[in-house]
């Protein structure tokens, strides 16, 4: 059996709450990979097959990791999924600044009822090219190089658990229309028409989602994000409503299509985790940040599904590496060893300090051993 076959047998185990002989470490380095190697930010965003070397060789410098969550690392997706705009080094920003995403109010609603008269589809085509200056078309050598970077990171010995990202429509108006205003002026006033609107932009959603389980390109994952749409922002009755009715569809269509729901829950989810409890038991991953109490989340979910995380940013940046060893082999005695996966907390930060990311490897390590 290869280095590859091994590890995706490992973590295929963990998620199916099987025995595993290590629990499995999973990387999501995303920027970190960069200031990890030594690359300045901006020619790593500007050359995919730069970024794809680079994130081979940190995933290699961190130790006995399993998996990555993505081959490719690029913010130019995130204008797609948020509806916002971004600063990408080299671009408006300096060449070694970390990107970021401008949230404000560029969805209006008037163009809701622009959405509920023609169509998501033809409003969205106008929307990303006229409002967010064309990312479809900057995403273009990040989607070529796509497979090539998977099939080379499989060559290394790295299964690619993540390939695609499955929003919300509430995810997705939330960027557009900014959080305070979605909220207040939209889900509060005007209420039957955001379902309407969710309606059309759910349906665009899911079509383009299962074409892509269809392809030959299918992924082995895919995020299901949750972030803002979350029990700790919306009172039970608007979550069941305008949150988890259309998140639970988005995990039935992944695992309908044999692709790992990979239930990316960042802020805290500690007053939703029993919902999680409806989905089809040993066929998720419970992706936490360090905001969700993963103790709870054990508790609740543990025996239906396996849970990966949560190395909070601040420690792996901030933190001595001796505590993020004792906070990993914690979390492999109290929430693994079975069904367990251990990774960041979201992504590895971008200042994250190298020797406490590969704390995470070291006690996955140590605790095989013993």
């Amino acid at each position: 059996m290869s280095v590859y076959e091994e590890r995706m047998e490992r973590i295929r185990a963990a998620i199916a709450l099987e025995p595993v002989d290590k629990v499995p470490v999973i990387s999501g380095a995303a920027a970190f990979a960069a200031t990890a190697v030594g690359v300045k930010m901006s020619d790593y965003l500007n050359d995919m097959e730069l970024n794809c070397t680079v994130n081979i060789k940190a995933t290699d410098m961190m130790g006995n990791i399993d998996g990555v969550q993505a081959s490719l690392s690029s913010p130019e997706g995130l204008p797609t999924i948020w509806l916002s705009k971004i600063r990408v080094p080299g671009r408006e920003l300096p060449d070694n600044e970390l990107w970021q995403v401008l949230e404000e109010e560029l969805v209006t609603q008037d163009d809701y009822d622009v959405i509920l008269e023609g169509g998501f589809g033809p409003w969205y085509e106008k929307f990303m090219k006229e409002r967010l200056d064309d990312p479809i078309s900057r995403m273009k050598p990040l989607v070529a190089y796509g497979a090539t970077a998977n099939q080379r990171f499989k060559e290394a010995g790295y299964p690619v658990i993540k390939g695609a990202s499955l929003l919300t429509p509430f995810e997705m108006l939330c960027g557009g229309r900014s959080l305070a205003t979605f909220l207040v002026d939209d889900l509060l006033e005007i209420p039957e028409k955001v379902e309407q609107v969710f309606a059309e932009i759910h349906r665009f959603n899911m079509e383009r989602y299962e074409k892509q389980f269809r392809s030959p390109a299918k992924p082995m994952g895919a995020w299901v994000g949750g972030w803002r749409g979350t029990p700790e922002t919306l009172s039970p009755q608007m979550f069941e409503r305008f949150s988890w009715k259309y998140y639970r569809e988005l995990v039935q269509l992944a695992i309908d299509y044999d692709v790992i729901p990979i239930l990316h829950l960042d802020a805290c989810w500690n007053n939703g985790l029993h919902y999680f409890r409806d989905l089809p038991e040993k066929k998720c991953i419970m992706a936490l940040d360090g905001k969700t109490d993963i103790f709870k989340a054990k508790e609740a979910v543990g025996d239906r599904m396996c849970i990966m995380g949560d190395v909070p940013a601040e420690m792996l940046a901030f933190g001595k590496k001796e505590d993020v060893y004792d906070y990993v082999t914690n979390l492999i005695q109290k929430v693994g060893p079975t069904g367990y996966m251990v990774c960041s907390g979201c992504d590895i930060p971008f200042n994250g300090v190298l020797e406490n990311v590969q704390m995470m490897s070291k006690a996955a390590d140590d605790a095989a051993c013993r």
